[in-house]
């Protein structure tokens, strides 16, 4: 069944499913129906289409609505009518760039970059132009400046950066940008400050991107978790 296309009737009777579902009060029983109404969402085809006018690409959902006008030579790829209000990366002359999805065809960033690649977990994309590497949010804005040399994402709210053997960070739940200026990164113990070593001192960045000599100095440090040391 997943190959038929969802339609206005079938998302309906889902809408119906739920609310019929958060009604109820017994718990058991209101996880019962969420679940059977989400196996009925799930046998049919929500994903988003592309479509052309004049060989150029835009993008509808699978109700028919716009979500990108067909302005450009590619789409880079698609979402389905449940991911909202995220960005579609687009190609224009071979170059990435990025727009909203919510028909205006407004351009959240140009389409100058050489690779853009969703992070949808985080709210950012990874960016390169010329071989170097960076980060934008969702709005197009530059959080990490593209002049990495490399570009690592850790499970644990982290992008590591490499320019010149120095390493960087962007904390994704903070929004903090660590340039590249220190030899090594740990962060290899749970709940414990992220050390920053250069020239065989540590340092420590709280979160607001102030940097400290002593862990004491700050309650409101960077903190690791689990994870080998990049």
């Amino acid at each position: 069944m997943k190959n038929i296309k969802a339609t206005s009737e079938i998302l309906s009777v889902y809408n119906n499913m739920l609310a019929k579902a958060d009604k109820l009060t017994d718990e058991k029983l209101r996880d019962e129906a969420l679940a059977e109404a989400e196996k009925y969402k799930n046998g049919f085809d929500w994903s988003d289409v592309i479509f052309y006018e004049d060989g150029k690409a835009g993008v509808k959902n699978v109700l028919g609505e716009i979500l990108v006008p067909a302005r450009f030579d590619k789409i880079a790829f698609t979402y389905c009518y449940f991911v909202k209000n995220m960005p579609y990366i687009v190609i224009n002359h071979g170059n990435f760039g990025m727009v909203k999805s919510d028909g205006s065809g407004e351009m959240l960033a140009p389409c100058e970059y050489h690779e853009i690649a969703p992070l949808i977990y985080y709210g950012c994309f990874i960016v390169m132009a010329d071989d170097y590497w960076g980060l934008i949010n969702s709005n197009g804005q530059i959080v990490a400046p593209v002049e990495h040399d490399d570009i690592q994402i850790l499970e644990d709210q982290f992008a590591v950066f490499r320019k010149d053997d120095k390493k960087g960070l962007y904390a994704f739940e903070n929004d903090v940008y660590v340039s590249p200026e220190y030899d090594d990164i740990k962060h290899d113990d749970i709940d414990e400050p992220i050390k920053f070593i250069r020239d065989g001192k540590t340092f420590y960045i709280d979160t607001e991107g102030n940097v400290y000599d002593d862990a004491e100095d700050s309650e409101h440090l960077l903190l690791g978790v689990q994870s080998d040391p990049v």
